[in-house]
């Protein structure tokens, strides 16, 4: 059972919910202008500000620098629009509604220019430009340090320190703002466990996750909730195409199960059942599709504890960086082998919201030794020897370029 704590933290996070779906159900002409404002703070990472606006509709973030310039960015409401603005107590010549044309200067990562709309807040006046691509936003964060210049004249110098870890708490509550709008909370949701699934990630009636090959027979393992309810189910290899795959075995208690592909794999991984904490480790993946590359990211972190939420052996808990849609997919270690698949996340927006503290990178993964017996189960044999040379992260990535791929459910 969970703790009644758990239960706690979930209901108060679902009453945040409420004011952005109650919003949501306004019809257009009842609701006000966009404003900057946030009604619930759900927690701080890396000196960033997560909570929720009614205003905007969604999850935003905030930032105050020394010469106190706030950022704000974030997401509205069902949307996959973003927006991003700035305010600052010095621009009391900003005239609301007013359009400002301004140029983003990020350092090593190229330069923007757009139109920005002039807004009031409580006590300055800012600049705001809304219906952005979400990949802006992401960019933007990036960049690590931002200039930005009106009428040829740098305003505002920004170093973003820490954004990269506020678009990944914004991520994690606009997920659970997204579900608010979609379904209606029921009594006894807060039972739900802290560590949810990560994946399969939707777009509209797919979803898609990570799997990667097990056979040199075309056998791939992933989890079973990203292939749960298929009517159809496909696999890419990194840079091929898709190609039908079958659901032969499942273990939903574990969370695991087999496909096969007619796929000829260029490598097959073997499995290390033996994994201490402080190794060195590394996730592979498709994550939040549409949005990441579609070629695979990589991603590198440590075995951070070698059981699960309440001391679940099945798991091992890893620090590397997961997403929706990294579900099912390998964690390798620093040989090339994989110890682990990936099944879950510490639900950040929770816990947050009880510590006023976002949790980083509280990742969890099945152990190789469970994988192992299932496929055991399943006569799924290999002839890959476990490697012991240990590789560079760029060498083990490009090997499991060779054996991670990208599966999509209809």
């Amino acid at each position: 059972m969970l703790p009644g704590a758990v239960v706690k933290v979930l209901s108060r996070v679902a009453g945040a919910l409420a004011l952005v779906s109650l919003l949501a159900g306004l019809p257009k002409a009842a609701r006000a202008e966009p404003a900057l404002s946030m009604d619930e703070v759900i927690g701080r990472t890396r000196g960033w500000t997560i909570g929720l606006s009614t205003g905007m509709g969604g999850c935003m973030a905030t930032a105050t620098y020394e010469d106190r310039t706030t950022v704000w960015m974030g997401f509205g409401g069902g949307s996959n629009k973003a927006f991003f603005a700035l305010s600052n107590p010095k621009w009391r010549s900003l005239a609301v509604g007013n359009r400002y044309e301004l140029q983003l200067l990020a350092r090593g990562e190229g330069r923007w220019r757009g139109r920005f709309t002039g807004v009031e807040l409580d006590k300055e006046m800012g600049l705001l430009a809304q219906d952005l691509v979400t990949g802006f936003v992401i960019d933007i964060a990036r960049a690590g340090a931002l200039d930005v210049v009106y009428d040829r004249k740098i305003i505002a110098q920004l170093s973003l320190s820490g954004s990269m870890a506020a678009i990944d708490a914004l991520v994690d509550c606009q997920k659970s703002v997204i579900a608010s709008l979609r379904t209606e909370p029921k009594a006894g949701d807060g039972a739900r466990t802290k560590a949810r699934g990560e994946g399969p990630q939707s777009e509209g009636g797919k979803s898609s996750g990570t799997g990667f090959f097990v056979s040199e027979r075309g056998h791939l393992l992933t989890n079973n909730h990203v292939v749960n309810g298929c009517k159809k189910v496909t696999v890419t290899p990194v840079g091929e195409v898709a190609v039908p795959a079958q659901v032969v075995a499942r273990d939903p208690n574990n969370d695991l199960a087999l496909l096969k592909a007619d796929l000829t794999p260029k490598d097959v991984p073997a499995l290390n059942t033996r994994v201490r904490v402080g190794d060195g480790v590394s996730v592979y993946g498709f994550p939040l599709s549409g949005l990441l590359a579609s070629n695979g990211n990589f991603t590198i972190g440590n075995v951070t504890a070698t059981a699960g939420l309440a001391d679940d052996t099945r798991m091992v808990q890893i620090s590397a960086p997961v997403q929706p849609g990294n579900s099912g997919g390998p964690v390798i270690d620093q040989k090339g082998n994989i110890v682990g698949v990936v099944v879950s996340k510490l639900d950040a927006l929770g816990v947050a919201s009880a510590i006023k503290d976002v949790p980083q990178n509280v990742n969890f993964a099945i152990k190789s030794s469970i994988a192992q017996n299932f496929l055991d189960t399943n006569g799924i044999e290999s002839k890959a020897k476990l490697k012991d040379a240990t590789l560079e992260p760029a060498a083990v990535a490009d090997v499991a370029k060779g054996f991670t791929v990208r599966i999509e459910c209809e």
